[in-house]
Parts: structure tokens; sequence; C-alpha cells
């Protein structure tokens, strides 16, 4: 191929290139009449783009399976657990924020506390960015020393590691000042991929609720087993059913909602957001949710898909596994002695648990009821607790905004304020309160509804998602707590509350505390996260298969082993086990040829074996 090109001496001049181009000399312009020269050209250029990432992605994966040996076995050495013999199964747990001592990080923890209990050969490894140095960073002594402090979960310093995540702050609440949702999704992609880099388990378990973390797990490989549990979904339906009737709420400002421009863009956002949503979670074997509202949104979730909606895609099974709730020290408390007219509020100071609904509650009860102004016998005048925790400036501020509302409403003398409050002070405000109130709209579960029921409490709640499907809920047609929607239908329940018959709220309290304690208890946690979770995720029948794989490559290494040969003097022995490599991974049952390096790890795999200076295992 040949074109001009101009000289220093501004003569044309005849020069080779590889791509036709235009070339003016002058008055003259000398074009090819090449036909389709730039659709070619722009074909070329996609597929040395489709070529580079294929490249790309193959190195990647190559370059965890040869360095995921050596990064297993610095953890074994970490843990104490080098020179056993014993093979081990690497359990990720995917939980960025590992550290806070919320009913998330309970699940985590009793979910690791029953695998070292029943699982002798389990690794636990938690992926946590409270690692990383900086502001409320921790050691792993310092996060297992609170764990046993808040939950009273003492775990095994010898089977558990955590892996940092540096990246920990793409799916934080404040790095992203619009496009919230898809910011975050892009940040647990990038944590899922980082996580990977640190280490590649056999079976990998997203506890905390980031989806978009879990296809780069599939994207590695398809024999790593992955499990979801889902506190709440990203996005729900009822998300787009408010921006589409374009109601003001705490997840659509009110700027958005009185315009209808805003308002269609948003939701043609949502629409697309929740088919990725859909996808991602689709990368799950088995996706566990921790309530009926929270399933329910997950079932219409999954089959969204922006490709082809009309054929549905391969589905995981899901499942529901309430989470376990420590009510031993609220179940001690007495069912009598209660004061009628006293209600206390256990929730985080954030907007949607709905604090000013509770302080116009207040307000209600005395505009309708002066009576409950001052005593009456033994019954004190009427009292609300406000016991929370509040995690930074924003919360902080919003405590002094609902102190300022108290004042305006002049209810200030009628509220109690139990900021960040030790344990022993929530368990001390429930003895004596009557009533559990909880105003939060669409809870996704509601575990201090749990708590409250369980301290005989009557209570008091929305009525919506978790603690109307499956908190209180009647129990052989008897009631075990009360519902309410609206400001007026808290107020008229509340107060049927306080003057109800001794008797009766003795029977109610009996069987809330009744059912708190044994539905929600750590127990039956266990037992459901066994049956729906992990006996799905690993099954015996792949177990069965795996092993029966590993002990036919350890034949075939016999029969293809080389002798080695030794001196004449010397005594013959046989060639020490961990001198060999281990062979590669299986699907179930049948090998598989792309991990015959020995390090991409997965279920069917998921038996290592440390004997040597160098790594071996069967993935």
């Amino acid at each position: 191929m040949r074109t001009f090109a101009v000289g220093a001496g501004g003569r044309a001049a005849l020069v080779p290139t590889f791509f036709p181009v235009v070339v003016q000399v002058g008055p003259m312009i000398a074009e090819y009449n090449e036909p389709y020269f730039w659709p070619k050209f722009a074909c070329y250029f996609f597929l040395t783009l489709l070529g580079v990432n294929w490249l790309a992605h193959v190195a990647w994966r190559q370059a965890l399976r040869d360095t995921n040996p050596y990064k297993r076995q610095r953890i074994l050495e970490k843990l104490g657990r080098a020179n056993s013999t014993t093979r081990y199964m690497f359990v990720g747990f995917f939980h960025p924020f590992s550290n806070t001592g919320g009913g998330g990080e309970r699940v985590l923890y009793e979910a690791i506390r029953h695998h070292q209990r029943h699982d002798d050969k389990i690794i636990c490894v938690v992926y946590t960015g409270d690692l990383v140095p900086g502001e409320g960073s921790a050691t792993k002594e310092e996060i297992l020393s609170r764990v046993q402090e808040r939950f009273n979960i003492a775990l095994d310093h010898s089977r558990i590691a955590f892996v940092p995540l540096f990246q920990r702050k793409l799916v934080g609440d404040t790095f992203w000042r619009a496009f919230t949702l898809a910011g975050q999704a892009y940040g647990a992609n990038r944590l899922g991929y980082e996580a990977l880099s640190q280490l590649v388990p056999d079976v990998f378990i997203d506890t905390m609720g980031y989806a978009f973390a879990l296809y780069p797990v599939k994207n590695y490989s398809r024999l790593i087993r992955v499990g979801a549990y889902v506190h709440y979904p990203t996005i729900s339906t009822d998300m787009l059913r408010r921006v589409r009737q374009r109601q003001a709420g705490h997840t659509n400002a009110s700027w958005i909602a009185t315009s209808w421009p805003v308002s269609l863009f948003k939701y043609v956002y949502y629409q697309i957001f929740a088919a990725c949503y859909g996808a991602a979670l689709r990368s799950a074997d088995v996706i566990v949710c921790n309530g009926s509202w929270t399933k329910a949104h997950i079932d219409q979730l999954l089959p969204r898909r922006i490709g082809r909606p009309w054929q549905m895609p391969p589905l995981p099974p899901v499942h529901m596994v309430y989470p376990p709730c420590d009510t031993s020290a609220f179940a001690q408390l007495p069912l009598e002695g209660r004061q009628p007219r006293w209600m206390v509020s256990v929730a985080q100071f954030r907007p949607e648990k709905e604090h000013e609904l509770q302080l116009r509650i207040v307000r209600g009860l005395l505009d309708k009821h002066p009576e409950l102004k001052s005593s009456s016998g033994k019954s004190r005048p009427l009292r609300l607790i406000l016991v929370g925790s509040s995690r930074d400036e924003r919360d902080r501020a919003r405590i002094a905004q609902l102190r300022t509302l108290a004042k305006e409403l002049m209810i200030e003398n009628h509220i109690d304020w139990h900021v960040d409050a030790p344990f022993s002070d929530v368990v001390e405000q429930m003895r004596h309160a009557s009533i559990g109130l909880s105003t939060m709209v669409d809870e996704h579960f509601g575990i201090a509804v749990v708590e409250h029921m369980a301290a005989g409490l009557l209570t008091l709640s929305h009525a919506s998602a978790g603690p109307l499907q499956d908190i209180a809920v009647p129990v052989d047609n008897a009631e075990t707590g009360f519902h309410a929607s609206t400001l007026d239908d808290f107020v008229d329940t509340a107060y049927q509350l306080m003057v109800l018959p001794t008797d009766m709220a003795l029977r109610v309290r009996e069987r809330a505390r009744t059912r708190a304690t044994t539905t929600f208890s750590a127990a039956e946690f266990e037992r459901r996260w066994r049956k729906h979770m992990w006996d799905e995720l690993v099954p015996e029948s792949l177990l069965i298969k795996n092993d029966q794989a590993l002990a036919q490559q350890a034949a075939e290494r016999q029969r293809t082993q080389k002798p080695v040969a030794l001196p004449p003097q010397a005594a013959p022995e046989s060639v020490p086990e961990a001198a060999v490599p281990e062979a590669a991974a299986t699907v179930d049952g049948l090998k598989s040829p792309e991990s015959a390096a020995g390090g991409e790890g997965g279920i069917s795999t998921a038996i290592h074996t440390s004997q040597a200076a160098v790594p071996r295992q069967a993935y």
C-alpha cells in the first residue's frame, strides 16, 4: 500500500503505509477508493480489543493459579498449621465491614462458629477492610475480642484468618455523591477481584449483600461454589414503584419526585440497575434470605435481564434463614412489674428508623389523652426511651435535630435519650418499659423487634416487611405483637396497649417471649444454615466424587512416577509424597483441564494438603 507524504522541501514522496489515508499536497488530494475502509478498520480494532482482553484474562487466571498455593501456605503458617497432614478446605466469607457489631456481623460469626464446631477440616477466611491502616482499623485479635464481648461468640483463632481489602472505600456510604447504587456496584465488583487476588477459596460466601462481588468469582472459575446471604435487596420493586409514582422518601428525594423528566430518567436508571442486579445474583449457586419480605423481592428480581427478557435464565435456589438473635439476657427479665405508660425504642439514629414519627406519636398521645401527662396510681407519666447508636457526624447532627423537634413539640420532659449506651443499659431500660416501639417502614427483618419480644415487651411495629410477616405473627391464632401504619394508628394502638388488662398483657408477653427464644435462636439459625446454605453448596455426593477423583489421581501418579536412584549404601526409601505436586481439579468427579496448574480452587477440589515447603493441593 502506498500513499503520498509531504517532505521537508514541499515535494510529495511515496512512502509505504499499512492503512490507506487521505493526504493533501497543495491543491491535489490523493484518495483511496478502497470501499468499506472505516467499517473494516472498526471491526479490526474491536477484534483487537477482544483479543487483548482475552489474553489479559488468561494471564490473570494463570497468575492466580500459580500463586494461590503459596498464599494458602502462608495462611497456614500464620495459623500454626503448616506442618499439619490434614487436608483443609478454605471457605471465604466476603464481609468488608466485619467489626461494626451489627446484626450482619452476628450472622457472619455465628456461621463461622458453626463450621468450627462441625467441620474440623475447614479454614474460614474473612475478606474485610477493617485490617487496613486508618480510622477504625483493627487487628485480628481486636476483632475477635470484640466479637466475644459483643456477641458472646468464642472462636478458634487458629482456624480463622482475615484478609485485607484495601479498596473498601468504594462501597462506602459517602464515596459516591451521585449514582450511588451504580457506584457501589462497581466498588463491590472491584472488591471481588481484589479478594481473589489475595486468596482464591474453595467456597465463596457473601454475608453482607454485595451481589456484584459474586461475578468475579465465577469469572475466574466455575468450579468455586458461591453462596449469598441477603439481608436486604440493593434495589427493590418498592423503590421502582415509588419512583414511578413520584413519591418522595428516603430513596427518592422530593426534588426528584416533583420533576417528571428527572423521575423518568431515574426510573430508567433503576430498571437497568435492577436487571444488572438480577444478573449478579445469578452468579450464586445458592441464595439465602433473612426473611419473607427479602425473599419475595429477590424472587422478583432474579429473572430480570437486559438481553432477552422473554427468556427465563437458569435461577439459583432461594431459601430463607432467619438471622440469629441472642435473647438470653432479655429472656431473664421479669414479665411483671412494668410501667404501662413507658415505651422504649432501640434503633440506630438513621433516617429510615423514623424517630421523628416516634416523637409525633408521643405528642399525639398527650393531645388525645391528657391524663398521660401526670402520674395515676402506680403508673408514671408517659415516657419514650430512645436507645441507639450514632455512627458519624451525620447521625449526631440528626440527633440534635430530633432534640430540637422534641422542644418544638413541647415533649422534651417525656423523652429519655440513651445514645451509644452500653448493653447493660439497654437491658435495664427494657426491664421497666412496657411497650417496644419500632416505626421503620419495610424493615427487612427487625432484630430489635425480636429483642423486644424476648424482653417481654408488648411490641408495636410498622405493619410491613419483617415484623409483620415473620416476627410478631400470631401463634395458634393468638397475638404475639401489634402493628400500625399511620400516625393515628400508632397513637390509638399504643393507648390500647397502655390500658390493656394485666392478665391479657401477661399472656401476650409469654407468647412473644416463647416465639422469640425458639424461632430466632442461634441453634435454629445453625440448623437452617446447614440445611439451606451449606448442604446445598457442598453436598455430600460432591465430596464423595472428589475423594474418588483424588484417589484416582494419586494412583495414576504412582504408576507414572519414576524411581529415584539411590546410592548403593543407602537403604531404599520411598519418595516423600510431599515432593510430588498434586494433580488437577475435578468437576463432579471428572478432571478439569483448567485447574491442572494446581491453584484454581473449587469445592470439588477443596482438599488442601500442607506437608512440604512447597504447598500441595488438589485443586
